[in-house]
């Protein structure tokens, strides 16, 4: 199997507030980074889900200004359920079962 290094990144999981935080040192030609995206979750370092709910509520909210939109130029109520479901539930119900116990 190749490995693109391009693509390739490091995160080191960590306790949230260590007494003595020691880094080890990174792979040659791989980025280190504090959070990353995996399949749609946001992970941290610290295995905290702030930053995944943050932007959930961002790109939530940003929908639900587009179904504001839609209901103003008078689209009907079952059209905006329906698009109500896949943009907004659909985005909260994806993988809740891995974050929402940090809620």
């Amino acid at each position: 199997m190749v490995m693109n290094l391009l693509k390739t990144k490091e995160i080191v999981f960590r306790r949230p507030k260590p007494r003595l935080h020691i880094s080890p040192l990174p792979i040659p030609g791989v980025q280190q980074v504090s959070s990353a995206v995996l399949l749609g979750v946001t992970l941290c370092d610290t295995l905290s889900f702030t930053a995944h709910v943050d932007n959930m509520l961002k790109i939530c909210s940003q929908r639900l200004y587009l179904l504001k939109l839609l209901r103003d130029q008078g689209l009907p109520r079952h059209y905006l359920n329906a698009i109500f479901d896949a943009f907004v539930l659909s985005k909260l119900r994806y993988a809740i079962c891995v974050w929402s116990g940090f809620l």
